[in-house]
């Protein structure tokens, strides 16, 4: 292939340019990096008019040395790195290219090494597009799909059919990135061969979504139909986002705020949510205001949420003094939630020390979310810093329960060993703790656990501390081990704990072991123990529950079987009527009451 071709190559693929994200497009906006776009295309051309065939001389820049990538970045400008890239590598062999690519994973600078690579493996596909493919093995999760995307447009231009088949080994985002690229690249082929390609692909959406795009964006003078032509195609808004991204930018610069409610209309709350606040941060305080005067209240509600929870990350009390002026009262206190909750897991220090300017009904709980924060940082720290908030809401008992759980989560030998050292036998805050720490510390210590719960004071009420320590146990999977500590378990705690051991034995299809379980406790807890059992296995296994029936050890269990069958399919119809009648036959005529209410 001679230069002239092989740089033609190069210039379509970095033209087809990066998939974006919502925010980057806002970026693309607003700070410039079009231009830095076209100034990468205009070095391409430079390079295509000045390396016409493989045996020119190379430029004064060709005769860096392999890898000299400093000499490369020295130059500020992005466009000028590019264009040393471009007239270096444009004379490059396979082999020479190989050796670029080895010395770019050397590269400290994120930015520098994703230009390097960019280049090095456009040049490297036009060459040995297998090859090209393999060393994305190992690239970063952060820039696979610019390379892959890379990889992909040259190879459709170079050889189509090899590259549709080489996509279709892909799986998962990969695959999906090929296709677009592919399909974005080969423009020049007739709407049929594009739609043939992706079916081929089994990724028709991928081509739906590609054309979609493209009337929209040709007619984005007008958003409006623009967006009409994204909201009545047959693709997922969802999958849409960065193009509703653009229409919407482009709606905002002809009629201001008065896209949000349009954007709300969209109803898919995770897109609604990011495309009011690709809106909305342009003027936070006037994009909020611009709310307070909508008639819907339902709209209202959730743009001025949505805009509060943006707002909050970056200035939390501006927007909490925005928001206390809302009408009606409960929006505005509906706000300051949410802005207090995100303020306490973005700031929590600051909130902390702010705490004041919450309103009374709102403290409690968004100080146990900013210190439970900083209990995953430095529990101790979190736990001394409870006396500078009593003054403020006085009891701090749930919030120390909040740090003490959060300590136990992530570290449950530490956070065990400071609730026994720091509270007496007597003490009834040292049981309520041992409850949040213990179901953790069994996770690392199961036989310790087990031996502090039994050492603490029988509730009777069958809410014994060994109850969660044997759920967690049977939860972690060592069934062998909870079954053995079964016996210890203080009788006002036996039922529960009985119940807790064979619904994680039913989750491991431990459906006749769970069953013989049950045969240790007395028959007037036995009911509440099948019922339990049967339930767990019908929401899990209804047709094994149902094919199980004939074969159950007793008629008395049968019939709990069958009640659960029934009641449940209430809820969830999973049997037909000739099922329903025979889970019916091992009822007898008093058994229907429960499932009759």
């Amino acid at each position: 292939m001679g230069l002239t071709k092989r740089n033609l190559v190069i210039g379509i693929t970095f033209a087809a340019g990066l998939t974006i994200g919502i925010v980057a497009v806002v970026a693309i906006q607003n700070f410039g990096y079009q231009d830095s776009q076209g100034a990468r295309n205009a070095t391409q051309g430079d390079v295509q008019q000045t390396t016409t065939t493989r045996g020119v001389h190379a430029p004064v820049e060709a005769s860096v040395q392999v890898g000299s990538f400093h000499e490369i970045f020295r130059h500020p400008k992005i466009s000028e790195q590019y264009r040393q890239l471009y007239t270096i590598l444009s004379l490059a062999t396979e082999t020479e290219l190989n050796n670029w690519w080895t010395q770019s994973k050397k590269i400290e600078r994120q930015s520098h090494r994703d230009i390097a690579q960019e280049v090095i493996i456009g040049y490297l596909t036009v060459l040995n597009p297998q090859k090209a493919l393999r060393y994305l093995d190992n690239v970063s999760k952060l820039h696979i799909n610019s390379l892959l995307t890379t990889v992909f447009s040259e190879w459709a231009v170079l050889r189509l059919e090899e590259a549709v088949d080489t996509a279709s080994t892909l799986l998962g985002t990969r695959r999906k990135v090929a296709i677009q690229a592919i399909l974005e690249t080969r423009d020049d082929l007739s709407d049929m061969e594009r739609r043939s390609i992706a079916e081929q692909l089994d990724e028709e959406e991928s081509y739906q979504i590609l054309l979609s795009d493209t009337k929209a964006t040709q007619s984005i003078a007008e958003p409006e139909k623009s967006w009409s032509i994204l909201l009545n195609d047959e693709v997922d808004n969802s999958r849409q986002a960065e193009s509703f991204s653009k229409i919407a930018l482009a709606w905002y610069q002809q009629i201001g705020f008065e896209v949000l409610p349009k954007i709300y209309e969209l109803g898919q709350y995770g897109i609604r949510n990011d495309l009011v606040n690709v809106i909305a941060r342009f003027n936070l305080a006037g994009a909020l205001d611009y709310t307070r005067g909508l008639l819907d209240e339902n709209v209202k509600t959730s743009l001025s949420q949505i805009i509060v929870r943006y707002w909050a990350r970056a200035d939390a009390q501006a927007a909490l003094a925005a928001a206390s002026t809302f009408e009606p009262s409960s929006l505005a206190s509906d706000l300051e939630d949410e802005i207090a909750g995100i303020w306490a897991q973005t700031r929590p220090m600051e909130l902390i020390e702010n705490i004041g300017k919450i309103s009374e009904q709102s403290r409690l709980w968004s100080l146990d979310i900013a210190f439970s924060r900083i209990a995953r940082e430095d529990p101790t720290k979190a736990i001394s810093m409870l006396s500078s908030v009593e003054s403020i809401v006085g009891n701090t008992s749930s919030i120390l329960n909040s740090v003490v759980e959060t300590w136990a989560i992530h570290q449950p030998n530490a956070a065990t060993d400071w609730v026994l050292s720091h509270f007496e036998d007597e003490d009834p805050d040292r049981q309520n703790l041992l409850g949040r720490v213990l179901p953790y510390f069994a996770g690392q210590n199961p036989v310790q656990a087990f031996e502090l719960a039994l050492e603490e004071p029988d509730p009777k009420n069958g809410r014994g501390l060994e109850r969660s320590v044997i759920q967690r146990i049977a939860f972690y999977g060592d069934i062998e081990l909870a079954k053995k500590l079964l016996p210890r378990v203080r009788e006002s705690s036996k039922p529960p704990s009985y119940i807790a051991v064979a619904t994680a034995m039913v989750d491991l299809d431990q459906t006749s072991e769970a069953l013989e379980l049950g045969k240790e406790l007395n028959e007037s807890e036995q009911k509440s123990y099948y019922q339990q059992v049967f339930s767990r296995w019908v929401l899990r296994k209804p047709d094994n529950l149902f094919d199980s029936l004939k074969d159950l050890p007793s008629s008395n269990i049968q019939v709990f079987a069958a009640q659960e069958l029934i009641y449940w399919n209430r809820l969830y119809p999973i049997l037909n009527d000739d099922q329903l009648d025979h889970a019916r036959s091992f009822l007898k005529a008093d058994d229907e009451t429960r499932i009759k209410r």
